[in-house]
Formats: C-alpha cells, sequence, structure tokens
C-alpha cells in the first residue's frame, strides 16, 4: 500500500488524545456523582448497562475518526483484480466493390450494420478502434471506450477504389495498444502505398517482444477480393507473430452478382477463400453466411479477454463512506438510549 500524502499519517495521534480526554471527561463525570449522589444510591446512578450504552456510540465515532485521519492520507492499494483487455480493430473495405446491391441495400451498408452491432453489444471496457482500407489503409479512430467516436466516424466513410488486406492488416496491428513500434517484415514495408517500417533512414526502432502484448484482434468486413498492395498472407503471419487475431465477415452472395454501381451494370466479384486462409493463419474465425446467432457469438469471443493484474485503487473515498455510516450509526445510537449526540 502506498500513500499520496504520507505525512498525514501523523494525524493518527489525535485518535488516543481524543481517547484520553473522553476518559477524563468520564472520570470527572462519575466524580461527581460520588461527590453529590446518596452512597446508597450510587449503584443505582452508576449502572455498568449505562455505562455501556455510552461507550458503544463513543466507540463507533471514534472509529469513525480513524478511518477519517487514514483517508486523508490518500491511501492506494493495489489488489490484483480482474481486467478486461480486449481491444480491437474495426476494418471496414471501402472498396468501390462494397457499392453492390447484391447484399441489401449494400455490402457497405452492411458492414456498416456488423460494426454498429458489435459496438452496440460489446463490454463497455472494450477497447475499439475504426480503420478503412481500399488502395491504402486509414485509421479513422484509435482503440477506445468511446463508442460515439467511432460511430460518428463509421458514418462518415466514403468509397474509394481497389483493395489491400495487407495495408489492412498492417496498419489494424499497429493501431493495437503496444505494437506501434512493430516492425513489418521487408516484403510488406518495400510495397508503394504501405506503412513504413523506418521512413525517414534513422535507427531502427526496438522490436517488439510479443510476450508482453496484450491480446489484440482486427474485425475485417470485406468481399473478399485482395487486388492491391503486398501478400496478405505475410501481413496475416506478422499479425499472428504480434498475438493478433484475424475475425473476418464477408459480405456478398456466391460466385459474385451483377449489380449497378454508380450507375452502370457491372459484375462484382465476390471470393471467400482468401479470407478463410488468412482467418486460419492467425488462428481468429472467418463467417459467412452472415448467420445473426454466429454474429452474437463472434462478438462475445471479440469482446473479453480477461486478465488478472495489479490494479491501482484509491480507498479514500470507500473509507470517508464508511467513516460516515459510522458516525450515523454512533449518532443514531447516542440520541436513542442518552439523548444526547456526544
Amino acid at each position: 500500500m502506498t500513500f499520496g500524502f504520507p505525512g498525514l499519517l501523523w494525524l493518527l495521534l489525535l485518535v488516543p488524545l481524543a481517547v484520553w480526554l473522553f476518559s477524563a471527561a468520564a472520570r470527572r463525570r462519575q466524580g461527581r456523582a460520588r461527590a453529590y449522589a446518596d452512597p446508597h444510591l450510587l449503584g443505582t446512578v452508576l449502572r455498568g448497562g449505562k455505562r455501556t450504552r455510552a461507550l458503544i456510540p463513543l466507540g463507533l465515532q471514534l472509529g469513525a475518526l480513524t478511518l477519517l485521519l487514514f483517508g486523508a492520507a490518500q491511501p492506494v492499494a493495489r489488489p490484483t483484480l480482474p481486467v478486461n483487455k480486449a481491444s480491437v480493430m474495426i476494418a471496414l473495405d471501402a472498396s468501390r466493390s462494397m457499392l453492390a446491391d447484391d447484399v441489401q441495400p449494400s455490402r457497405l451498408e452492411a458492414g456498416r450494420t456488423v460494426a454498429r452491432q458489435f459496438l452496440e453489444l460489446a463490454p463497455a471496457s472494450t477497447q475499439i478502434g475504426l480503420m478503412t482500407f481500399s488502395d491504402n489503409a486509414s485509421v479513422l479512430v484509435p482503440p477506445t471506450t468511446d463508442r460515439q467516436e467511432v460511430l460518428d466516424a463509421l458514418n462518415r466513410v466514403k468509397p474509394a477504389q481497389a483493395t489491400s488486406f495487407a495495408g489492412a492488416l498492417v496498419s489494424g496491428v499497429r493501431a493495437l495498444p503496444g505494437r506501434e513500434k512493430a516492425v513489418p517484415p521487408r516484403e510488406l514495408v518495400e510495397v508503394p502505398g504501405q506503412a513504413q517500417a523506418n521512413p525517414n533512414g534513422t535507427s531502427a526502432p526496438t522490436p517488439v517482444d510479443p510476450q508482453t502484448l496484450p491480446p489484440g484482434a482486427i474485425l475485417l468486413l470485406s468481399d473478399g477480393i485482395s487486388n492491391r498492395g503486398a501478400n496478405p498472407q505475410i501481413a496475416a503471419r506478422f499479425a499472428s507473430d504480434h498475438r493478433v487475431k484475424l475475425y473476418a465477415v464477408a459480405l456478398g452472395t456466391e460466385g459474385g452478382a451483377v449489380s449497378r454501381v454508380e450507375g452502370q451494370l457491372v459484375f462484382v466479384p465476390f471470393d471467400t477463400r482468401e479470407l478463410s486462409r488468412l482467418t486460419q493463419l492467425t488462428g481468429g474465425q472467418f463467417l459467412f453466411p452472415v448467420d445473426p446467432e454466429r454474429l452474437r457469438g463472434l462478438y462475445r469471443d471479440l469482446g473479453s479477454a480477461v486478465r488478472w493484474e495489479p490494479t491501482e485503487l484509491g480507498l479514500g473515498g470507500p473509507l470517508a463512506g464508511v467513516a460516515a455510516l459510522l458516525l450515523v450509526i454512533g449518532g443514531g445510537l447516542a440520541l436513542a438510549w442518552q439523548r444526547r449526540v456526544p
């Protein structure tokens, strides 16, 4: 246990001083009673029961004083408590193929709906961020517990051009807590448009120790066609090496569909094989077709990663609460038994 103001612990010396003052006052009252009462009635005047009823409220209020003085020093305990360490990056495919309407009203809107459901059902302590990817990946909101910030960014997503799974995975991993300095493999950083491990040519950053990293996950919402950037499987291994699991939800219909995109009828492909392979490489899950019950199970897996770890817990407030309770009880007993508050 530590203290914010350890010097205030000296105030606890006031407690024995208060005990001595109350004892001295009690002895003076007994002395006056013996001086003026009839000796034959002295036993009735100084009954033991009355003495007990005087001591109980006094003891409660001295206990309250002790707690208040101890709390003034701002004690802080470090008990081992369960903490939800889950952090998830939602990676929404914003390529033009997501405008296809084979999933009503469109693949992009279906992805938004899945993201909103996850934001609604995930525990409040889960840190959730948002990124989009097309030719390049953009982190719109880093992991946070502020759901409204993520929802606002989700509503502002606009479609772009192609799709790069590798860019999404690398940027998603580096956006998760503790992985900001993660160094992607050379095969990923030398591809134009991808994250750079050392863009300024200065000394290389210190490699991240995977064993010290909290668990992380990427929830990827896409129609499964990666046509830009580096090999996604290398990016998936990079994610796995940094304790990040990929959970993918495929949005589309088997075999693709002919859809009206920006006023033109075009064939929009759909492929689940790449997404399925990537999730297997990271130990995550792949979901297709989209089923409400399976989605809820996916949200449960993503939203909780409980770990036991020392947590700082301020005791000043709880001690003040207990002291107030003791004061109320002691005052009530004194008022009922002695018609006064000591």
